[in-house]
């Protein structure tokens, strides 16, 4: 059955010796599955430490990224490759079974032009490697269609499935986030049901990253269409309420989405819950 969790940055804007157990605390408390833990910059975190206090609070890790400027794809394939390694073992180490988010990009990396053949190209020789290196540490790898405002080289579910299909590895997997599909989709049902057998993991995000149920997206038809597909991944409900200012930047959110983590938890996990079960889907936690 899904799993449901939350972005780490509902409750702080990095993980941390200092924040991490208070996360633990609150995701336990409401009863979650899971916490994605950010790895912007994977040396910094203590893997061990990390699977550890999740274990003592019943909580699975999975872990996302966006590379840095200077280890993006497709300007810079081999300080990506390095990176990636190092977050591909980072994650291993965590307990996690993928890696996913931007990881063929940076967040905020646009270039003015549409993507070109020379950059795809790039990108399924890099991903190639990279998806071999994960699958050798028993991991999944995890792409992330974003915006137009965000990165110009995969934008919808269509072009995700279609670089997979290029790079040709098994562990490779789509990564929907609501947020981005209220923008590039034509709706919520259609890319899942298209893509579905590829869809495992799913960010739970409203218009404005705000609290679930009090904006745009039509919640309704997208857990529809994940009960008519038998999604059986993780859902992760994202909210920036917490964000470290790099990523607010490239992000461009400049104010509160909501009041704060309180209430994101206590409106949003309830809404989201319901939706759930109006459509028949079972939840783990």
């Amino acid at each position: 059955m899904p799993r449901l969790g939350a972005h780490a940055c509902l409750w702080a804007p990095e993980w941390t010796r200092d924040s991490a157990p208070a996360m633990c605390r609150a995701a336990a408390e409401a009863g979650l599955d899971l916490i994605e833990v950010p790895l912007l910059r994977p040396a910094e975190v203590d893997p061990e430490w990390s699977r550890s206090l999740a274990r003592e609070h019943g909580l699975a890790l999975t872990c996302s990224l966006g590379l840095p400027k200077d280890a993006s794809l497709p300007h810079h394939p081999e300080a990506a490759e390095r990176f990636l390694d190092g977050a591909l073992e980072a994650t291993a180490r965590m307990g996690s079974w993928c890696l996913t988010g931007v990881t063929y990009g940076t967040i905020g990396g646009c270039t003015g032009r549409p993507p070109s053949e020379e950059e795809y190209a790039v990108l399924a020789d890099s991903l190639r490697r990279v998806a071999r290196r994960a699958a050798s540490l028993g991991l999944e790898l995890g792409l992330e269609p974003v915006n137009r405002y965000e990165n110009h080289l995969l934008n919808t579910a269509g072009q995700t499935a279609e670089l997979i299909d290029r790079i040709g590895e098994p562990n490779l997997f789509i990564h929907l986030d609501s947020y981005h599909m209220n923008i590039e989709e034509k709706g919520f049902a259609a890319p899942l049901r298209a893509h579905g057998s590829r869809v495992r993991y799913v960010h739970l995000s409203e218009s404005d990253r705000g609290v679930p149920g009090t904006g745009n997206v039509h919640w309704r038809d997208l857990f529809t269409a994940l009960g008519e597909i038998g999604f059986a991944g993780d859902l992760v409900l994202e909210s920036f309420v917490h964000l470290h200012p790099d990523i607010a930047s490239a992000l461009s959110v400049w104010r509160p989405v909501a009041s704060g983590s309180e209430e994101v938890s206590e409106k949003g996990f309830a809404f989201l819950r319901e939706r759930a079960r109006e459509a028949g889907i079972t939840l783990g936690g």
